[in-house]
């Protein structure tokens, strides 16, 4: 089988000033928190995706805000290598529950992010936002 990048589309969901993190549980970067997202599907734009997403994974519906931006991630020795395109969202409804892809979610602010255990890109969305400031 081909190797080849894989597009996938992650969102930053802020309510109160808070941003949604969920610890991944899940073989790439197991046990680190990281923005909630996934692939684009076919024949899906990535605005789709990252609503579905975000539904599957936090069974939260949203309202996107604006396009954060890109990032390419590649860990080849993990088998993985994705463009991700980030949005910023709001959430339209509470009911915080996460599936399988997560061991845990929540809603952090930028002090108590700066403290966890995440994955690069969450530094890089947020600082690329304009929320995370040294």
């Amino acid at each position: 089988m081909e190797k080849v990048p894989r597009v996938g589309s992650a969102v930053l969901v802020e309510k109160d000033g808070k941003f949604l993190l969920g610890e991944r549980n899940k073989k790439n970067a197991k046990g680190f928190w990281v923005i909630p997202g996934g692939k684009v599907e076919w024949g899906e734009t990535i605005e789709q995706a990252a609503i579905r997403e975000i539904k599957e994974e936090t069974g939260l519906d949203i309202e996107i805000i604006k396009k954060i931006g890109s990032k390419e991630i590649i860990n080849t020795p993990a088998d993985y290598h994705r463009v991700v395109f980030f949005h910023l969202a709001r959430p339209k409804n509470s009911d915080l529950k996460y599936n399988d892809d997560l061991s845990d979610a929540g809603f952090f602010t930028i002090d108590e992010i700066k403290n966890m255990k995440t994955v690069k890109s969450v530094e890089w969305v947020l600082r690329k936002a304009g929320y995370w400031k040294d």
